[in-house]
């Protein structure tokens, strides 16, 4: 099995906490705006978890941060839709500023961790 579907598994069972639900959401964003020092295989992995933590019926992302993350992207690719670009990028503007980088750093460090990547 490889990295992103052992990811995409994981986190279809995994319990989650909101604030982590919330920096997946985050993570997201600025993934889909190119604004992420992460490598193009991270990218993937962690929307991996993304879109097995959307496809969840027992999790809610009807807010409009993540109706616009999953409008704006095609599942085959770690970026947005063309003409979503500037949508994104407005949107990651003004959720920057309400991140903590130590709750961001902590949802990627779990995510590792529970795959085994640490």
């Amino acid at each position: 099995m490889d990295i992103y579907q052992k990811a995409y598994d994981w986190a279809k069972t995994h319990n989650f906490e909101p604030i982590e639900i919330e920096y997946a959401s985050k993570l997201a964003l600025k993934m889909l705006d190119d604004s992420c020092q992460m490598s193009s295989e991270d990218r993937k992995m962690f929307f991996y978890v993304y879109d097995a933590i959307s496809d969840r019926e027992d999790i809610s992302l009807d807010d409009d941060m993540n109706k616009l993350v999953l409008l704006a992207r095609d599942r085959n690719t770690i970026y947005s839709k063309p003409q979503y670009a500037p949508i994104i990028h407005a949107c990651r503007v003004e959720v920057i500023p309400n991140m903590l980088k130590v709750h961001m750093k902590a949802y990627k460090k779990m995510v590792r961790k529970n795959l085994g990547l640490l």
